[in-house]
This record gives C-alpha cells, structure tokens and sequence, in this order.
C-alpha cells in the first residue's frame, strides 16, 4: 500500500495543471479506501416503464422482452425490420448512462440501415432487476444472445454483435467467448479497467484499485474471429482514444478497420460523422 501511495503522489505531482486542493481531496478518498469507480462505471438509473419514440419505428414492429440473467428480471426490445428478405440482426450493448430509452435513438439509426435490433438493458438498468457487475453484464448478453438465437431463430451469421462504451465489454466477452457473429463493432470502448483508470483519473494504476472487475476487452478481442470495425472520437475525454481504441485495434485480428472520428467526444460520433456517412458506414461494413 505505502508503494501505491509513493505512485500516487508521483503521478498527481506529474499531472499538470492539478490543484493542490485537489490532490488533497483526491488523496484523501483514495487513501480512505473509499476511491471506487464502479460507482461512475454502472450509471444505471431505474424506471417503472419505457416510453419510447414512435416517430421513426412503428410501435407494432416493436417487442417488449422479458429475460432471465442469474436468477433476475431484465428487459430489452426486439424491433423488426419491414424488410422481409433482410435476415440481419444488430444485438445492441449500450453504454454506461442510463438505460436503452436513452440509446433508442441508436436504434433508429439501425432501423433506418433496414436491419433488425435487439438492445436490452443490464441488471439494475432501466425496469431490469438486479445489480450490475462485470459478472452480470457478461451473464445478461448471454441471455441476450440466446434469445435471438432460439426465440427469434437468428444463425451466428446473420447477427452483427455492437458495443458502445460500457457495452464494449458484454459485446468483446460475446464474439471472443460465446460465438463468431457475422460482425463485431465497437464505438468508444475501454481496453480494460486500467485503460479507463488511466483515462479518467491521470493515475498510472491498476484498474482493479478502483473497480471489481478487470473488463479486460484488450486481451479478448485477440480471440475474436468476426470482421471488426472499431470507431473513436479523437476528442474523447471519457475514454481516450490512444491507450483505448487504438489498444484495441492493435490487439484485434485481421480483417480489421479503425476510423479515428476528428473533433468528437465520446458521445458525439454519429454526429461528427454526419448521421448520412455514419449510416453508409455501417451498413456497408455489416453487408459487404
């Protein structure tokens, strides 16, 4: 611990533009044991019910799911693709901030590409139960999986697996352990829980001093046999684009494709990318 401390002082010490009333304070959690990222990790907020727009996807081409992930509830939303002869799936893992009300807009995005979406929401997100963790996210994208896979009849082949942020790593566990999907993509994901302690605090160490689990899409992703496309804003300042994405990307089998979005944050990828180019993008990626 007095070696941890020592790299501490000698990371903020490094760290330029730090005040020193916030050092203080910094090192005064930390050294209380109480400095934990999880807690900014799992921004999960509860709900009673969804209330999702009907502007782009028809309420009848949309399904309320019910699913069982370690003995818990945890809901999710199967939209149909109107196009009959398109057997493409896009199973969603969305991010950090709340629940999959706040992501549907993505799931617009996928349904104006003409394929169908599954996106759910993690244990203690959303209406879904439970608590999340590493365990359980990597348990509720099983349940996820499974269920386009028997419920819905889907083949390996026809479903493209997503992450974005935080669901990199249910997506990276997914194509690395579960199955080949047809295609992996990631946006503005984490390598591992170091990576993203590295990006958040300026402290060179390791994740697992402030999280439970290691979340360690780094060293899975060599695993991963599908096509990977791997999309990051130059100016993320949640997870940085260099000891994340770029990790990621090196570490990824080939065929491989890295696109470096110039100007955008972490949430501002489509966006930056213009909704028309980030639309063709994916969609060319998916079906070519």
């Amino acid at each position: 611990m007095i070696k941890e401390r020592k790299k501490i002082l000698s990371s903020l010490t490094a760290a330029n533009g730090i005040g020193i009333s916030f050092m203080l304070s910094l090192l005064a959690i930390i050294f209380s044991g109480c400095f934990d990222l999880d807690s900014s990790l799992f921004n999960n907020d509860k709900l009673t019910s969804y209330q999702l727009s009907t502007a782009v996807i028809p309420e009848t081409l949309r399904t309320q799911v019910v699913l069982t992930s370690q003995g818990k509830k945890i809901y999710g939303y199967f939209v149909k693709s109107p196009n009959a002869g398109e057997k493409n799936v896009i199973l969603y893992n969305h991010g950090n901030r709340d629940h999959l009300q706040f992501y549907w807009d993505r799931v617009e995005l996928f349904y104006k590409m003409g394929f169908s979406v599954f996106i759910y929401d993690y244990q203690g997100y959303g209406m879904s139960e439970g608590e999340p963790s590493e365990e359980a996210i990597y348990s509720d994208a099983n349940a996820a999986y499974n269920y386009l896979r028997v419920s819905q009849g889907y083949g390996n082949g026809q479903i493209t697996v997503y992450g974005f942020s935080l669901g990199g790593a249910p997506a990276t566990y997914l194509a690395s352990t579960v199955f080949t999907p047809k295609r992996f993509i990631l946006e503005a994901a984490f390598a591992s829980a170091s990576a993203l302690t590295q990006s958040g605090t300026l402290l060179d160490l390791p994740g697992t001093y402030f999280m439970k689990g290691e979340y360690n899409n780094a060293e899975r992703i060599k695993n991963v046999a599908a096509p990977v496309l791997i999309v990051h804003g130059t100016d993320d300042k949640f997870i940085d684009m260099e000891k994340n994405g770029k990790i990621l990307f090196r570490n990824a089998n080939d065929p491989k494709t890295f696109i470096a979005v110039p100007g955008a944050d972490h949430s501002e990828i489509p966006s930056k990318m213009g909704d028309a180019l980030y639309l063709s993008t994916v969609k060319n990626f998916i079906l070519n």
